[in-house]
């Protein structure tokens, strides 16, 4: 018996490792799509992918005369005749009007390019890899909280979106869409102005009208809804989809909201008024009239003892007072910290501004927000 298992152990193993082999076998790609013009992006789930290239016409496997050999490569009769070259990365592939691509995991993307047999460039097609389990590996940040931060100083139709890179990977935008309205989102038409770092994107219905600049650092950009009026309630969301490339790699990344949900104002500036007696203004950036856009604020004191013990603006070290008037009664020696929301969202509030208030002289703090000197339509960066 047992030397009957020994000499069937061979033809098992040999089963064993074609079965493997017919199991690793690539499957013929099923979903690919155009992102920019001569990019293509292959959609994959881990496993062994091929897509097919073609140099002159389309790729159809179900005409006559196409076979897959042993090595899984479709090849047609009579095609290593056809005068076509490809190459990749200055390499030669092979002969013939097509290609096919492998793709594995994240892997397998590129520049692929096919020539006449003088070198004559024919064609150029740039392969990305966008893997389906949607886990992300470029910008930082996580399902739950987001990889985007978006924020708008007013209801002016502008807003800024930023992103942190993950210390493995630093990328490139190659496409972004925005339009407001989901179905807006997908009938919209987008196009980049010749630097590649501005978008624009329209709706069919023209509802919808949005440019978008990405900023030098590539860390953000900045929009503007060329359709918003600031006087009418916004009944439709923004929704933004940028797509990220490291190397050949493809990620998708979304998100959607109202400017009501992200508006933050600009700090106030404080200003004293006596020796008793301390007032605020309106962000100079602020919508008006300031009857149809009120704001709440905020107010804390903190004293010199508190101060001692490390208290700042930012702590929570202090009670918080809720307010609507822009006047305040203090004592000398005291920290006035004041920040400001919009009084009918529920949205972000703005960055304290701090004053010192001292009613010796003239002898006191201002933290003069840096923004009053900038434009008021312009965008953090």
């Amino acid at each position: 018996m047992r030397f009957t298992l020994l000499g069937i152990l061979p033809t098992l193993l040999g089963i064993l490792i074609l079965h493997q082999a017919k199991s690793q076998s690539p499957k013929f790609t099923q979903s690919s799509w155009n992102l920019l013009p001569n990019v293509v992006v292959v959609n994959v789930d881990g496993s062994l992918v091929q897509h097919p290239l073609t140099c002159l016409g389309s790729f159809n496997r179900e005409e006559e005369g196409w076979r897959r050999d042993n090595d899984w490569v479709w090849r047609r009769d009579g095609e290593e005749d056809e005068e076509i070259l490809w190459m990749m990365g200055g390499e030669e592939k092979k002969k013939g009007n097509s290609f096919l691509v492998n793709l594995e995991e994240r892997t397998g993307g590129g520049i692929f390019t096919c020539h006449s047999l003088d070198r004559t460039l024919l064609k150029n097609t740039t392969v990305l890899v966008k893997h389906l389990d949607e886990q992300k590996r470029i910008l930082e940040g996580s399902t739950r909280t987001g990889y985007m931060k978006c924020s708008t100083w007013n209801y002016q139709g502008e807003f800024h979106c930023s992103w942190k890179f993950t210390t493995e990977r630093v990328g490139t935008i190659m496409s972004v869409r925005v339009a407001r309205g989901l179905s807006d989102a997908e009938n919209i038409s987008c196009s980049v102005d010749a630097s590649g770092q501005q978008w624009t994107c329209s709706s069919s219905s023209g509802q919808s009208d949005i440019m978008c600049s990405v900023n030098s650092s590539g860390l953000g950009l900045s929009c503007v809804d060329r359709q918003y009026c600031p006087y009418a309630e916004e009944t439709d969301r923004i929704t933004l989809t940028i797509y990220m490339r490291t190397n050949y790699l493809l990620e998708e990344y979304s998100q959607r909201f109202y400017l009501s949900e992200i508006v933050k104002p600009e700090k106030v500036s404080i200003k004293k008024v006596n020796s008793s007696t301390i007032e605020w203004s309106y962000p100079v950036s602020w919508n008006r009239p300031i009857s149809y856009f009120p704001l709440s604020f905020q107010v804390k004191e903190i004293k010199g003892r508190e101060r001692k013990n490390g208290c700042t603006c930012d702590s929570p070290c202090t009670k918080v007072h809720t307010t609507e008037s822009r006047l305040w009664s203090v004592k000398a020696k005291v920290v006035v910290c004041v920040r400001s929301q919009d009084a009918l969202c529920d949205s972000p509030w703005s960055d304290w501004t701090e004053y010192r208030h001292n009613n010796k002289g003239n002898k006191r703090r201002r933290n003069r927000s840096r923004s009053l000197c900038l434009n008021t339509r312009s965008l953090p960066y």
